[in-house]
């Protein structure tokens, strides 16, 4: 029997779901079109999960690599920027038991980020899906300006890089990069994760009445929506 999850990312195994199709095929139509995007959503809101399923539904065409930069604040220079950077890279594809012969101490620059990507590229002959977790916590201005200048250079030639898209997945709206009018990063492809509509939270409930058989009272349904106000945690 399933169970309601309070924190995510959420296993539809083992826990009730709602499907969101319409942030879905967004996400996958900017993936398509070679876009470079951003994603906001409120803590709690169900974006892990959703990202994870861009994940799924991306990886046997293309390459997801899913990081986070929750532990980049702090970091004072190039070197030990790339040197995270590329463990939180290995790392990842270490769990999809991909190799690709990178060492740490070759790059030392984060203009360097196009030879890792096509590293990457040569040793899986796939196109690279980056998505970045927690990017405000990336505090350092100078660094992360070099970071967009090497990304934007990249997204210039992007099919030749073979970096299809690029997404940025922060709590709040990015609003410093989306307003520079030479970022790869459009305001009008910008998706945001809402918290759960009414409906949906009826639907959660109406999967356990289905899978248990207890029937929700109506004022019970009322007070649930009033009080959680859509928010899935």
């Amino acid at each position: 029997m399933r169970r309601f999850c309070t924190s995510g990312p959420v296993d539809k195994k083992t826990c009730y779901y709602i499907e969101r199709p319409d942030i879905m095929k967004e996400a996958l139509d900017h993936i398509e079109n070679w876009r470079y995007f951003t994603v906001s959503a409120p803590r709690q809101s169900g974006k892990t999960t959703l990202l994870k399923d861009i994940v799924e539904k991306t990886k046997e065409k293309y390459l997801p690599i899913f990081i986070s930069f929750e532990d980049y604040d702090g970091l004072e220079d190039e070197k030990e920027f790339i040197e995270v950077f590329l463990e939180d890279i290995i790392k990842k594809l270490k769990n999809q038991n991909i190799k690709i012969g990178i060492k740490k101490e070759e790059y030392k620059n984060i203009r360097e980020i196009n030879k890792i990507i096509d590293k990457i590229h040569e040793a899986t002959k796939k196109e690279v899906v980056l998505m970045i977790d927690e990017f405000e916590k990336f505090d350092n201005e100078k660094l992360m300006n070099k970071f967009l200048h090497t990304i934007r250079k990249i997204y210039h030639d992007r099919e030749i890089y073979k970096l299809r898209s690029v997404i940025l997945i922060s709590v709040g709206y990015l609003s410093g990069i989306l307003e520079d009018n030479a970022s790869p990063f459009n305001i009008a492809e910008h998706l945001e994760v809402p918290y759960f509509t009414k409906e949906q939270v009826y639907d959660l409930l109406l999967q356990h009445e289905t899978e248990t058989g207890q029937i929700f009272d109506e004022k019970v349904k009322e007070l649930i929506w009033h009080n959680a106000a859509g928010q899935p945690g």
